[in-house]
């Protein structure tokens, strides 16, 4: 058994005479050229291009990088997590791959050379990933919050992980691109919850080691480069974790291009890139300014009309199950800028789409998001990934957290195909 880092959640893992790549992002940006590889990525090898399999942990650009699998070779067959809508088994036929595999949440699925893989689903678009073999077991957690039950069934089919992987920092704009009216709307979640998610995970696993993971990205667009001061790193997670009280479980930084295999233990290089991290964001954001600034060129020339935006959103409030409207008892807006009435409202109660010249009295959030962006973002059916990529900002009027989470959370299951 062998596993490589390729860089954020992407890993190479060895096992049985099988090739498996896991969540493919090999290069360049991801979410409108916000997203960028920090530590960079290693060097890619012919072989990560041709693996016998590729797992694919959920449906976000840093997990599923389109351009990465056109890179791919299509013989390799494509495993998935066999969700309650089956949106990915098409995406990844029309990239050209003809062999999809299905994993059903707990199954636990045998391929050649005596390899044991399995996926345990985490709520409606994310899964955790296990390979086990000749008595290792690698527990990809990614961005996977699996407590309780599902922790109890994972070690119960496989044992307990020699090995597990788990995301450590933001994968959101709450509440680092949140304004608020009153403190406890942005008090939900805080940097410390991110390394206590980590230790109470691995304090249930119990891994012999566990590595901290697929958060390894810096933020180059000059809309989201402030919120690199908030990411947690990985060397902040290790020294929570050893204060922690924790036993039996060794916490192991590891970077792109590091590896461990179960004859010669770990490879790992001894530079450190988290000690002078601002330095060489900076490095990298003027290197790939000329990207970003092409980017902006083109986005510039594209508007958003508000017949898309209003035919999205009601596309999403016909959708909605019986009464479900009713739980929403104030109003959305997106401020357009370049629109003369620039407040685009989402009234869920009334199932109404209109804007106006000023927000209704009845406002929870206003959003503000680029309008290419918006616009990119509507024609796909992706505006939860805009939440993602940090380019947004919502201010929130007193209380409005308590509108804002369900909204997110409607827009998502509308856009995975659960609602209707």
């Amino acid at each position: 058994m062998r596993f490589t880092l390729i860089g954020h959640a992407c890993m190479f893992i060895e096992a049985g005479g099988l090739e498996i790549l896991v969540d493919p992002w090999l290069s360049g940006s991801c979410y409108w050229r916000s997203w960028w590889h920090y530590p960079r990525n290693m060097e890619i090898r012919p072989e990560f291009l041709s693996p016998d399999y590729i797992y694919i942990s959920h449906h976000h650009f840093d997990h599923f990088h389109f351009p990465s699998m056109r890179r791919l070779d299509r013989r390799a067959k494509v495993l998935i997590p066999k969700f309650g809508v089956d949106v990915m088994p098409a995406e990844v036929k029309n990239l050209g791959f003809q062999e999809v595999i299905e994993i059903p949440h707990g199954h636990k699925l045998r391929l050649a050379g005596g390899v044991d893989v399995g996926s345990f689903q985490y709520g409606c678009d994310d899964s955790a990933f296990v390979v086990a073999h000749d008595g290792v077991v690698l527990a990809d957690l990614n961005d996977c919050k699996i407590r309780g039950r599902v922790s109890d069934q994972l070690v119960r089919s496989f044992g307990r992980p020699t090995f597990a992987f788990m995301s450590h920092s933001w994968a959101q704009a709450y509440p680092i691109c949140y304004t608020t009216k009153h403190a406890d709307d942005a008090g939900l979640l805080g940097r410390a919850d991110y390394a206590e998610s980590f230790i109470s995970t691995m304090r249930e696993l119990g891994p012999q080691y566990a590595v901290p993971f697929a958060s390894m990205v810096g933020f180059l667009h000059p809309e989201t480069m402030r919120c690199n001061a908030h990411a947690v790193t990985p060397p902040e997670v290790a020294a929570a974790f050893a204060e922690s009280g924790v036993q039996g479980t060794e916490v192991v930084v590891m970077c792109p291009g590091d590896s461990w295999d179960s004859a010669r233990g770990f490879s790992i290089a001894q530079q450190d890139p988290y000690a002078n991290r601002e330095e060489a964001l900076m490095r990298m954001s003027a290197e790939v300014a000329p990207q970003i600034a092409e980017e902006s060129a083109r986005e510039s020339a594209r508007p958003i009309t508000f017949e898309a935006f209003s035919r999205y959103f009601s596309g999403l409030l016909d959708a909605l199950p019986p009464f479900a409207h009713f739980l929403f008892e104030r109003t959305v807006v997106f401020h357009v800028a370049s629109s003369e009435q620039p407040h685009w409202v989402v009234d869920l109660r009334r199932k109404r789409v209109y804007r106006a010249a000023s927000p209704p009295e009845d406002w929870a959030m206003i959003i503000r998001i680029p309008d290419a962006v918006l616009a990119d973002a509507i024609e796909k059916r992706i505006l939860y990934f805009v939440h993602i990529s940090l380019r947004i900002s919502i201010e929130l009027n007193r209380g409005g957290i308590e509108t804002d989470f369900p909204f997110w959370a409607l827009v998502l299951l509308y856009e995975l195909g659960y609602l209707p």
